[in-house]
Formats: structure tokens, C-alpha cells, sequence
């Protein structure tokens, strides 16, 4: 995206064009009026250098990579961060007087381990589209889609999972951190 260039002098006639009408506006050249002026559309002049720069680098953060995002992308970047940690079930032998809720394993079976998914992500809000239902969450001004990131927050380090995925998230993509078990609660990084 190109941007026009201004002079120094572009702003000082643009910024005399905006004062009200009146012959206490009509400074003779090079008098302290017009050297204010003049002095103002300088600084103006020296910031538009680097307006260029400015611009181009954020359009290139910004840009998609893709043409569209696809939820599988964001679960396999999450998937790899969280790669290596493992969370072995169950975690302890059942005994007498146990609670309902706690993960036990059999005598039968100590070595056993079941894999447990440590991240889930979803598509949580979406724009509004063909075949909607009336209720469903839609896009608004903060975001256009939502993704639910939910994790075990005993074994998963939240930190990790931001890390990768802001890395990877799209502008229009808004991440919800939620901990499955209710515990560690939920929350949005700024």
C-alpha cells in the first residue's frame, strides 16, 4: 500500500485552510505566524517519513497466511506445544474407604495408562451464516471467531499453550482459555 508524501509546505497551507476566515490570519511570509505554521508541518513532515514503514509492517502482521482458517491448524499447533507431556491414568491404586471422583486403577492392571487429550479447542462463536440457529453465539466487535482452548490445568501449563497459538492465531481470532475441570477457571490474555 503506497501512501501519498506531503512537504512541509502542503501542511502549513493545509493547516492555514482549516483557521477561521479573517484578516488576523493573513501573516506576511516569514513573520512569527507563518513560522508556526511552518514549524508544526515540519514535525508533521518528519513523522509522515516514517508512516511508510509503519504501515507496511503492519499489514505484513496482520496478513492471513491462509486464505482461511481451518480449526485443525490451531489443534495441531496446540497439539505439538504440549508435545511430550504426558498424563498417565489412572493415578493411583483403588483402596478402601476411596471417593467417587478419583481416579483409580485395578490390582489387575498397575501398568495400565489410558491417553487422555490434555487441550481441546473449539470453535466457540462464528459469524452468522446459512443454517444458524437462533441463539447461537456470533461475532461481534471484539473478534470475529472464538476458539475454546480447554486444558487440564494439573498437568498443562496455560503459558505454553498462549505462547504457540498467538504465535500462530489470525487478527479475527479471539482465544478463550478454560480449564476442563472447573479448578483454574477461565480466562482471555490481553
Amino acid at each position: 500500500m503506497k501512501l501519498p508524501t506531503y512537504s512541509a509546505r502542503d501542511y502549513a497551507d493545509a493547516f492555514k485552510a482549516l483557521l477561521p476566515p479573517g484578516a488576523v490570519w493573513d501573516w506576511q511570509a516569514g513573520g512569527m505566524g507563518e513560522s508556526m505554521l511552518l514549524c508544526t508541518a515540519q514535525e508533521l513532515e518528519r513523522l509522515e517519513a516514517e508512516f511508510q514503514t509503519v504501515v507496511d509492517t503492519a499489514i505484513a502482521q496482520h496478513r492471513p497466511k491462509t486464505a482461511s482458517w481451518n480449526i485443525s491448524e490451531y489443534r495441531r499447533v496446540a497439539s505439538e506445544a504440549l508435545a511430550g507431556i504426558a498424563e498417565p491414568m489412572p493415578r493411583r491404586t483403588a483402596a478402601i474407604g476411596s471417593s467417587i471422583g478419583v481416579r483409580l486403577w485395578s490390582h489387575a492392571a498397575p501398568t495400565l495408562t489410558f491417553p487422555v487429550d490434555l487441550v481441546q479447542v473449539d470453535d466457540f462463536v462464528r459469524p452468522a451464516r446459512v443454517g444458524s440457529r437462533i441463539g447461537a453465539g456470533l461475532w461481534g466487535t471484539r473478534s470475529r471467531y472464538v476458539l475454546r482452548v480447554r486444558y487440564y490445568r494439573s498437568v498443562v501449563d496455560p503459558a505454553v499453550l498462549w505462547q504457540a497459538l498467538a504465535a500462530f492465531q489470525q487478527a479475527h481470532v479471539f482465544l478463550w482459555f478454560e480449564d476442563i475441570t472447573g479448578v483454574g477457571g477461565s480466562y482471555a490474555p490481553n
